[in-house]
C-alpha cells in the first residue's frame, strides 16, 4: 500500500509539472487578450473625444513560414485641455494577426475620416497621453482568444487533475474505497469534445465568408466540430449513466488484493433488479508502452481472467454485491510505472434496461496470503451450476455437437464470429488498397514509396486473405470408436481430409487462438485439439469464444465418448 501511495504522489508531482505551464499560458492569454480588451473598452466608455490629425498611417504585412499577418502603424496629434499630444495607439489591439479584414478596413475608415475632417480620438482625462482612434470590439478575435486561452488552461488543469481522479478515498471507519473508472469517463469525453469544438471554432466561424468567396473546401473543416458534437453527446450519455447508478465504490477485503490469498470485496448497487444477471470479471493485464511523444502507443494483453456471479447481501436499505476470487500466485503484482506495466482490473456487468450497467475498477494486487470470509456454500453451488448451464448454452450457439450411435459428430460451422471476421477483412482491404495506391505513386514520387507499399502489403494482404478464409471456413469432425476423421471446407468446397485416433481424455488440449478487445472486454478464442502419440495435433473444434465454453466442450466429449 505504501508503494502504491508513493507512486500516486510521484505521479501527481510529475503531472503538476507537466500541466502547470499549459495552465499558466492559458490564463495569460485570457488575461492579456480578451479580458484586457473588455476592461479597456469598459474603462474608456466615458472618455471625451477630441479632433485628431494623422501624420502617418500604413498597413504593415508580416510574412512567416506558413502564414501572413497584418498590423497598423500610425502616428497622430490631438489637443486636450490646451496641450498638444502625439500617440501611436489606434485601438485596443497590439501585435499582428490575420483574423478577418479588420486591419485593411480600419486603415480605409481612418483615411476616409481624415479626408472628411471627422477624425476624432478618445482621450483618457486622467492621463491625456493615453488615447484611441478606434473603440471597436473585434468579436472574432475575442472569441478566438477566449477559446485559445481556455483550451490551454483546461488542458493544463485536466493534466494536473488526472492523478486525483483515480478515485481512492476513505469511508467512515477507515475503509479504503475505490471509485470506478467510469467516474472520470464522461469528463474525458467532455474534454475531448471541448478541444475539438474549440480548435475548430475559428474555421467554423469563417465558413460562411469562405463559401461566399467560392472556397468550398472549407466544408472539410466541419468534420472537426461534428466530431466534437459527437464527443459531447457521448459525455452527456456517460454522465446520465453515471448519475443513474451512482459512484458504486469498491471496498476491497483484504486490502490490497492478494496473490496467494484472495481478491475479494463488495460493491453497493442502486436500482438493483433481482431478475437481471450480474457478473464480475477479474483480469490481469500486461500493458506495453512504446515510443514517445506523438509516436507513443499503448497495448494490452490479457494474461489471466476469471468470471464469477456475485453473492447479494442486504446492507441496511440497500444491496451490495460481494465477490471472491483466488488468482494463481504466479501472476504478476500491480505495477503502474515503466514501459512494461501490470494492471488488475475488475469488471461488473448487469442489466441492460433501463440503463446498461458496465463498471470497471483498477484494483491493487500484491503478493500475500491474506484471505476473506468465504462465500456461502449454497451460493457457490448455485453459481457453479449456473456457469455450467450458460457455458453449455454459449457452446451450443457456436459448435454443433451431435451424438452418434458409436461416437460424436462436431461441426464448426461457417459464418461464426462475424465481428472479428468483418474487422479482419476491413483492415486487410484498407492496408492492401493503401499498398496498391503507394505502389502506383512510387513511379512518380520516388523509391521510398515502394518500400512503404511493400510494408503495407506485408500486413494487408495476409490480413485480407486470412479474413476471407475465416469468413468461409468450416470444420466437420466425426469420431467413431477411437477413429477421428476431419474434413476442412471453405464456402462449402472440401479442401482436405485428415484422420487420427482419440482414446484417452488426456489427449484433449485447448489451444489459445488469440483474442479480440472491445473497450475493457477481452474475448479469448480457443481451438480444441487431440494430441496423438507422435506429437501431431488434430483439430476437433475451432474458434470457440470464451474459455468456459471451450472447457464445457472438452467435458462433454469426455462424457459422450466415455474417455478414461
Amino acid at each position: 500500500m505504501a508503494t502504491v501511495d508513493g507512486q500516486e504522489r510521484k505521479s501527481r508531482r510529475l503531472m503538476n509539472l507537466f500541466g502547470l505551464p499549459f495552465l499558466l499560458v492559458g490564463l495569460g492569454v485570457l488575461i492579456f487578450s480578451p479580458l484586457e480588451t473588455l476592461y479597456r473598452h469598459w474603462a474608456s466608455s466615458d472618455w471625451p473625444t477630441v479632433p485628431a490629425t494623422l501624420e502617418q498611417l500604413s498597413l504593415k504585412t508580416h510574412s512567416g513560414d506558413d502564414s501572413t499577418t497584418y498590423s497598423i502603424e500610425a502616428r497622430y496629434r490631438y489637443r486636450f485641455q490646451g496641450q498638444d499630444y502625439v500617440s501611436t495607439r489606434v485601438g485596443y489591439d497590439w501585435g499582428s494577426d490575420n483574423i478577418g479584414s479588420y486591419h485593411s478596413q480600419t486603415v480605409s475608415d481612418l483615411r476616409r475620416d481624415q479626408g472628411r475632417g471627422q477624425l476624432r480620438a478618445w482621450v483618457n482625462p486622467q492621463a491625456p497621453a493615453e488615447s484611441y482612434l478606434r473603440r471597436d470590439l473585434r468579436w472574432p478575435k475575442l472569441v478566438f482568444g477566449t477559446v485559445f486561452g481556455l483550451i490551454f488552461a483546461v488542458a493544463g488543469l485536466a493534466v494536473m487533475l488526472v492523478p486525483r481522479l483515480k478515485g481512492r478515498r476513505r469511508a467512515a471507519g477507515g475503509t479504503e474505497l475505490i471509485d470506478s473508472n467510469e467516474r472520470r469517463g464522461f469528463w474525458v469525453w467532455a474534454f475531448m469534445g471541448f478541444m475539438f469544438l474549440g480548435v475548430s471554432l475559428p474555421a467554423t466561424l469563417a465558413t460562411p465568408d469562405e463559401i461566399q468567396k467560392g472556397n468550398w473546401a472549407i466544408l472539410i473543416a466541419l468534420v472537426f466540430p461534428l466530431a466534437g458534437l459527437w464527443m459531447a453527446a457521448m459525455a452527456w450519455k456517460q454522465w446520465r449513466l453515471w448519475r443513474f447508478y451512482g459512484p458504486m465504490p469498491l471496498a476491497l477485503e483484504p486490502w490490497p488484493g492478494q496473490l496467494g490469498g484472495d481478491v475479494a470485496g463488495t460493491v453497493p448497487v442502486s436500482h438493483y433488479r433481482g431478475e437481471a444477471s450480474y457478473r464480475f470479471t477479474l483480469q490481469c493485464l500486461k500493458i506495453t508502452v512504446s515510443g514517445s511523444g506523438k509516436n507513443r502507443s499503448r497495448s494490452e494483453r490479457l494474461l489471466w481472467e476469471d468470471h464469477q456471479y456475485p453473492h447479494v447481501e442486504m446492507r441496511g436499505e440497500g444491496v451490495a454485491l460481494r465477490f471472491l476470487f483466488t488468482p494463481p500466485s504466479d501472476l504478476p503484482e500491480t505495477l503502474e510505472e515503466g514501459r512494461t506495466r501490470y494492471q488488475w482490473r475488475l469488471l461488473l456487468t448487469g442489466p441492460r434496461q433501463p440503463q446498461p450497467l458496465q463498471r470497471s475498477w483498477s484494483v491493487p494486487v500484491t503478493a500475500g496470503a491474506l484471505t476473506a470470509p468465504p462465500l456461502p456454500a449454497s451460493h457457490v453451488r448455485d453459481a457453479e451450476r449456473r456457469e455450467q448451464i450458460e457455458a453449455a448454452t454459449e457452446l451450443a450457439e457456436q459448435i454443433d455437437v451431435q451424438p452418434l450411435a458409436d461416437g460424436v459428430q462436431l461441426d464448426s460451422r461457417v459464418g461464426r464470429h462475424k465481428g472479428m471476421t468483418v474487422m479482419l477483412v476491413l483492415m486487410g482491404v484498407v492496408f492492401s488498397a493503401s499498398a496498391g495506391f503507394l505502389f502506383q505513386q512510387a513511379a512518380s514520387e520516388g523509391a521510398m514509396l515502394y518500400f512503404m507499399a511493400f510494408m503495407f502489403g506485408l500486413f494487408g494482404v495476409p490480413m485480407l486473405l486470412g479474413g476471407l478464409f475465416v469468413a468461409g471456413r468450416s470444420l466437420s469432425v466425426r469420431i467413431q470408436g477411437e477413429q477421428v476423421t476431419l474434413v476442412r471446407s471453405w464456402a462449402g468446397f472440401r479442401l482436405w481430409q485428415r484422420s487420427g485416433t482419440l482414446s484417452r481424455a488426456e489427449q484433449l488440449v485447448l489451444k489459445d487462438a488469440g483474442s479480440m478487445s472491445q473497450g475493457h472486454q477481452h474475448t479469448r478464442y480457443f481451438h480444441l485439439e487431440a494430441r496423438g502419440s507422435d506429437g501431431r495435433r488434430l483439430r476437433l473444434a475451432e474458434g470457440i469464444a470464451d474459455q468456459d465454453a471451450a472447457e464445457a466442450l472438452k467435458r462433454e466429449l469426455v462424457r459422450l465418448l466415455r474417455l478414461p
